[in-house]
């Protein structure tokens, strides 16, 4: 059968047409479905920010700004980390970083540097207790939290940093260059022969063996009668670290649980066999700072019967976060699940309560209470 001319065009229209329709279909249910996404407004945004905004905004502030205001609203321990944050908290938990050599707090709106370090740059440059922090390499720190200033005051060893201080009779510039400092996070001593005193200022990757490694010190040095865990004013760290520094003093048994969504948030964290201490006396010391890491410690030391508690009420951490990396050298800390001691009780927003309430901030006498509670424990 042989198609005349005018039938063959009138197939092939129909073709084409048929074709267009479905393209035309097809684009209607993507549109539909990306004005329907709630992410659209998202890009609306940044285009209409791009567009009208007075100054010109970069993507990858706008981007950042984004993400951070995201995670903000989720709880207060999960946060965005820039390149800056996420170097920073890496280096928190290595246990060494680069650095000026101050303290710092937020003070009556201020990031005022609470001291300096003798023979370190800022100290070397004229910065003093009491100034004021007000830009870091020439950038504002309106609206910056305490951990992000800190997280920009660091960075690599031998690389410059530009600080804008405020002190009472003006402001002044100060540069310096970043040095390796790596601050022991166990440091020990004697309250007395026979009774030690271990502080333990952040839980990082080495903080369990150097825990270990104190204990065999001072024993090699004297018998040990019993040990002062001084946790005032550590607000935590590697959760790894807790177990392994609480499991030193426990004969095995259960330090901890975990609780998440999904299956490897949810275990149990268990002490080795063998007491490091074969069961001498041992006080924590807690304060209101004392958090996360060290709320794992005291309360597995508390319950399991093996400590008594000294200070003030602790914070109430009971949240585990996990650094989960993205791209551009970003991440994300997210609270991925919740911590239990071994007896099943919640810490966070509660918070542990010491055995004997002492003011945990007179070190004399909490220190003084804790000699008489170790050898009235004998």
């Amino acid at each position: 059968m042989t198609l005349r001319p005018l039938t063959l065009v009138a197939i092939i229209g129909s073709m084409v047409a048929g074709v267009a329709f479905g393209v035309l279909v097809h684009q209607l249910r993507t549109l539909t479905v990306v004005e329907a996404s709630p992410f659209r407004v998202v890009t609306q945004t940044v285009r209409r920010i791009k567009a009208h905004y007075v100054e010109s905004v970069s993507d990858e502030q706008l981007i950042d700004d984004a993400l951070r205001g995201m995670v903000r609203g989720l709880d207060r321990h999960s946060r965005f980390l820039d390149e800056a944050a996420l170097a920073s908290l890496q280096a928190d938990l290595d246990g060494a970083f680069g650095g000026i050599g101050v303290r710092l707090a937020f003070v009556d709106g201020h990031f005022t540097v609470i001291s300096v370090t003798d023979g370190l740059p800022a100290a070397e440059g004229g910065v003093l207790p009491g100034d004021r922090i007000t830009a870091i390499d020439r950038a504002s720190l309106q609206d910056q939290r305490l951990s992000d200033v800190i997280g920009r005051l660091r960075g690599a060893t031998g690389d410059a940093v530009h600080l804008r201080l405020w002190r009472e009779d003006g402001d002044f510039d100060a540069d310096l260059v970043r040095v390796r400092i790596a601050p022991p996070s166990v440091v020990s001593d004697w309250l007395e022969p026979g009774y030690a005193h271990i502080r333990i200022r952040s839980f990082n990757k080495a903080t369990g063996e150097d825990f270990v490694k104190a204990l065999e010190t001072l024993a090699g040095e004297r018998a040990l009668a019993g040990l002062a865990l001084d946790l005032r004013g550590n607000t935590g760290g590697m959760f790894p670290a807790a177990i392994d520094v609480a499991g030193a003093l426990l004969d095995g048994g259960v330090v901890a649980y975990t609780e998440g969504r999904t299956p490897p948030q949810r275990q149990e964290h268990l002490a080795p066999p063998g007491d490091l201490l074969d069961g001498a006396p041992t006080a924590v010391l807690i304060d209101r700072q004392s958090a996360s890491a060290s709320e794992i410690v005291a309360g597995a030391l508390k319950e399991r019967g093996r400590a008594l508690l000294l200070g003030e009420r602790s914070f109430g951490k009971g949240a585990v976060q996990s650094v989960v990396p993205l791209l551009g050298e970003r991440g994300l800390k997210l609270t991925t699940a919740y911590y239990f001691t071994a007896n099943g009780s919640a810490i966070q927003n509660r918070g542990i309560e010491p055995d004997v309430a002492v003011d945990a901030e007179d070190s004399e006498a909490i220190l003084a209470a804790a000699l008489v509670v170790l050898k009235g424990s004998e």
